[in-house]
C-alpha cells in the first residue's frame, strides 16, 4: 500500500518507493507494477500522474483526481514555474558550494541537447577511509537540488556534469562507487530522493507544501556513511 502524503478533493500524494514505475509507457511496456494503478486499485478512483518521477527516484509523486486539474498542475509545473520543487541526493566527491547549473543536457532517448537549469547545494560532506579506484579514501556529499526545468534526468546529468554522479545511479554513475555501496553496505538503489513539491492550488489559491520523509534504506546509508539527516 502505498504512502499517501497529501489529500483534497482534487489531488492526491503518495511518498513513491524506488522501483516502482508511475505509469506504462512505451518504454517501460505494461508488464511490471505501477504506481497509477496501485493508488487507483487502493482508493477505488480513477488518478492521473501530474509528473514524472524516474523509476529509481523516491518521494513525493503526484496524481490528480481528474484530466483537468492534471493538466492545471502540469501548465503551472511546464509553463509558469510555479511547481518549486527540492532532491536530496548522495554524490560522489565533495561538492564545496551552492550553485546554479545552467548546462544544456541530452539524455539517452533524446536527439538534441535542451536547456536545463538546477540550483544544487551541499548539506554535508564525509571522507571514509575506504579505497575505491586509485584512491585510498572515498568522499561523499549529501546535496540538495533544486530543478527549475523538468527535463527527464535533469538532475542526474547536472550532477554528473559537474564530476559528482549520484551514487547508485547505473546509467550515468560511477560503477566503482556503485558497487563499493553494494559490496560494503549491502544496498543497492539510485540515492536521489524527491523530498518536497510545493504550489499554489489552482482552485484554492492557497500555497500547498508536500513533504516525504526519507525512506529507511535513504538513511540506513546515511548513518553508514556517518552524515547527519536530520
Amino acid at each position: 500500500m502505498l504512502e499517501i502524503l497529501y489529500q483534497d478533493e482534487h489531488f492526491v500524494a503518495v511518498n513513491k518507493p524506488s522501483g516502482l514505475m508511475v505509469h506504462p509507457s512505451e518504454l517501460t511496456g505494461r508488464e511490471g507494477e505501477f504506481a497509477m494503478y496501485q493508488l487507483r486499485d487502493q482508493l477505488g478512483q480513477y488518478v492521473y500522474p501530474c509528473h514524472r518521477l524516474d523509476r529509481a527516484t523516491s518521494g513525493v509523486l503526484i496524481f490528480a483526481f481528474s484530466s483537468e486539474m492534471c493538466q492545471q498542475f502540469q501548465e503551472l509545473n511546464n509553463e509558469n514555474g510555479e511547481v518549486k520543487k527540492e532532491y536530496l541526493s548522495i554524490v560522489r566527491g565533495h561538492l564545496l558550494e551552492g550553485k546554479m547549473l545552467t548546462k544544456d543536457i541530452k539524455n539517452r532517448y533524446d536527439k538534441v541537447y535542451k536547456s536545463a537549469k538546477t540550483y544544487i547545494e551541499p548539506l554535508e560532506r564525509v571522507e571514509l577511509p575506504i579505497p575505491v579506484g586509485p584512491y585510498q579514501t572515498s568522499r561523499y556529499t549529501l546535496v540538495l537540488s533544486r530543478p527549475y526545468t523538468g527535463k527527464t534526468h535533469q538532475i542526474r546529468l547536472h550532477l554528473r556534469g559537474e564530476n559528482h554522479p549520484i551514487i547508485g545511479d547505473r546509467r550515468y554513475g560511477d560503477h566503482r562507487h556503485n558497487n563499493m555501496f553494494l559490496e560494503k553496505f549491502q544496498l543497492d538503489r539510485l540515492w536521489l530522493h524527491a523530498w518536497k513539491y510545493s504550489f499554489v492550488h489552482p482552485l484554492t489559491q492557497k500555497l500547498t507544501e508536500i513533504k516525504a520523509e526519507l525512506p529507511s534504506d535513504f538513511k540506513e546509508v546515511l548513518t553508514l556513511i556517518d552524515i547527519n539527516y536530520e
